[in-house]
Parts: structure tokens; C-alpha cells; sequence
């Protein structure tokens, strides 16, 4: 894997998906860079650690521009400073749970779920389903992972 840092914008709200040495599998999560090497990540979890039940966590980071098991960072939007902690609670309330829309509670499916609310509730603005995201970021992180690099991109299907 290329070890080279990426660069994250400060304020910006990125998809993250990370290798879990699964073919078209990651890891999903959402990270908010509140400078360029420091910032929040949102996600849900599940292992021995945790009785085997997914479970939210959010917590600080520097290591984002450095870890290797990221394979892709998607910008999808800009979060005014003044909305990091509204961000942060909003987060914390989307239901770990089975999806009506998406199916079996996952990484996955949680960031579906909330993409979705986040839209609807005018957090960030989508220009495509989340269906379609999904679809492309599954694409750019498996062919980042053959290729053996990281990369940062900015949405084509969000205003970011």
C-alpha cells in the first residue's frame, strides 16, 4: 500500500471505507476533519469487545492521513464550524438497528441510514441516491485496493 499521507480538508465531511481484507468488503465510517491531520469519526462497530453487537462510537483522530488500511476518502460536504457538535449529536441518534431500507444492521447500513437523515435534514446535500454513492465508492475502493493506493476525492454526487 502506498504509504503516502492524504490530505483532508479542514471542516469537510468525508465517507471512509477501510480494508478488511474481505474482496468488495470494508469498513465504513464518516470522518469529520476539523483541521487537515485531527478530527471526528463516526461509526458502528462490532466484535468480541463489544458482546458481538454492532454499537455506535465516535471518536477523536490524527492517525486518518496516515492509516494504511484506508483505501478511500469521499468528500461530501462542508460542515460550518458552528455545526460540528449539532453534526456530532445528530449522528449519535441514527438508530444501530436493521434497516426497512437497506437490510441487516452494518457499517454499511448505519452510514446509509445516515446520509439519508443527514440529507433530509439539510446537513449536507446529495445530487444522487445513496444507493448510487454506495455503488461508487465500493468501486473506487476496490480498485484502489488492486492498485494499492489511497486516494481523497470530492463527490460527483454531493455538493461538496
Amino acid at each position: 500500500m502506498n504509504s503516502g499521507d492524504i490530505n483532508l480538508d479542514p471542516n469537510g465531511l468525508y465517507i471512509l471505507l477501510s480494508d478488511i481484507g474481505a474482496e468488495f468488503r470494508f469498513h465504513w465510517g464518516l470522518y469529520l476533519a476539523k483541521e487537515s491531520a485531527y478530527g471526528t469519526i463516526f461509526h458502528v462497530i462490532n466484535g468480541p469487545h463489544t458482546g458481538n453487537k454492532w454499537e455506535y462510537q465516535t471518536k477523536s483522530s490524527n492517525r486518518i492521513p496516515y492509516s494504511l488500511n484506508l483505501l478511500l476518502a469521499i468528500k461530501i460536504a462542508v460542515i460550518d464550524p458552528v455545526l460540528h457538535d449539532a453534526l456530532a449529536e445528530r449522528l449519535a441518534q441514527v438508530p444501530v438497528r436493521d434497516s426497512g431500507r437497506y437490510g441487516p444492521v452494518s457499517c454499511r447500513v448505519w452510514l446509509k441510514e445516515a446520509l439519508e437523515e443527514l440529507d433530509n435534514e439539510g446537513y449536507i446535500a446529495l445530487k444522487a441516491p445513496v444507493s448510487q454513492i454506495e455503488e461508487d465508492a465500493i468501486n473506487d475502493a476496490e480498485d484502489n485496493r488492486a492498485r494499492r493506493r489511497r486516494t481523497v476525492i470530492k463527490s460527483p454526487l454531493s455538493r461538496a
